[in-house]
């Protein structure tokens, strides 16, 4: 789903938030932030590549993509400044190659026109010799002229790419850890050092090779990567790399975010006059779970999602939302429990959508969880 889409559902749920009273507007806009930030501000993350030249890119991109976007015969050719990879309906990442012998002037000249997200440290040798200083000495230098052009502190992640050689890996990746420690500039930014297989072969016909596949520890350097970017850029990593733990997380943010919103429209007392609002809330969260798990958002297939659940609209959803409406008619109690149930069935369908966007539940297995988590929340509420 493109920008103007998704432009176009923030903006009619502006519209439905301005029929509420004015003191909900504010609390409920303010709800709204996060999903703004997610989804009106998508962009790719821009990762810098520092550390051992002439080789790792490849095998790490494509790791991380599960796919052949970047293949190893291309690795070492000359490409200055940012460069874009991507994946048709994935998402994109903005790489900047500033590994030596790239001339410092112009990695500099690339920092200056767009701002970083992560550094990442590659490391293949599991020895400390000096060509591990030298790539450290000129990763210092490009942090130092970070520091001094910019108050913001990317992130720094080292990586140490696991190859045929014999020796221990994790008594390498101890000594690369506190090799990049030594450097004050660098060891304030450092995040996590990992070992990480990067390795992944395709077929003639370009189709994935799946059993020359090894991505032992992608799947934790990518929950790392996304743990570092900024908000706009979290959820284009979480498309692409298709680990299921970084798009639950933001997916928890996103059902949070609605569930609050719709708990607050239902304790107020205006009698069925919310529907259209909360109806229109959760349609919303689905298409968002569906995007971050890499589909195309779609509030038609969102709605076929809900009736699928046995919460459609004209049996299930109405009976439950009529129901909810009429406890706003119970003198004190009737708009508190009113709220906690919409805010109840909100969360479980939010859940629900987690489990067979993302988790790759069955739709009868989502279901269930549905129910168990309305009654649930509901009684917890």
């Amino acid at each position: 789903m493109n920008n103007k889409t998704i432009l176009h559902l923030y903006e009619r749920l502006e519209k439905l938030v301005s029929k509420l009273p004015g003191a909900l507007q504010k609390p409920i806009l303010q709800e709204m932030t996060p999903v703004k930030n997610l989804f009106l501000l998508q962009r790719a993350p821009r990762i810098v590549i520092v550390g051992e030249a002439g080789m790792g890119k490849a095998h790490l991109l494509n790791a991380l993509f599960n796919a052949e976007v970047l293949h190893p015969e291309d690795e070492s050719a000359t490409i200055s400044g940012w460069h874009e990879f991507s994946r048709v309906g994935r998402g994109s990442i903005r790489l900047l190659d500033a590994r030596r012998p790239a001339p410092e002037n112009v990695i500099k000249g690339a920092l200056a026109d767009e701002e970083p997200d992560v550094f990442l440290f590659l490391r293949s040798a599991l020895d400390v010799d000096d060509s591990l200083a030298g790539d450290i000495e000129h990763f210092n230098s490009i942090i130092e002229f970070q520091n001094h052009r910019s108050q913001k502190r990317e992130a720094v992640i080292g990586i140490l790419i696991k190859n045929d050689s014999a020796g221990n890996v994790e008594q390498a990746r101890e000594q690369l850890h506190a090799c990049l420690h030594t450097k004050p500039a660098i060891s304030e930014r450092l995040a996590a050092t990992l070992a990480i297989a990067a390795s992944i072969r395709f077929r003639l016909d370009g189709t994935l090779d799946t059993g020359s596949v090894d991505r032992e520890n992608t799947a934790r350097l990518a929950q790392v990567i996304a743990e570092e970017l900024p908000e706009e850029a979290r959820l284009e990593m979480a498309r692409l790399c298709g680990v299921r733990e970084v798009q639950a997380k933001i997916a928890q943010t996103l059902i949070k975010a609605i569930t609050a919103m719709c708990t607050a429209i239902g304790a107020q007392p205006i009698p069925l006059a919310d529907f259209p609002i909360l109806t229109g809330l959760q349609v919303t969260m689905i298409s968002g779970i569906m995007h971050i798990s890499g589909r195309e958002m779609s509030a038609k297939l969102a709605a076929e999602f809900i009736g699928a659940l046995g919460a459609n609209v004209g049996v299930g959803l109405v009976m439950r939302e009529g129901s909810r409406a009429l406890l706003k008619f119970l003198p004190g109690w009737g708009n508190a429990i009113s709220g906690a149930i919409a805010g109840a069935g909100t969360y479980a369908l939010g859940r629900a959508a987690t489990a067979y966007f993302i988790e790759g539940l069955d739709i009868k297995d989502a279901r269930k969880l549905f129910r168990r988590k309305a009654k649930r929340e509901a009684l917890h509420d």
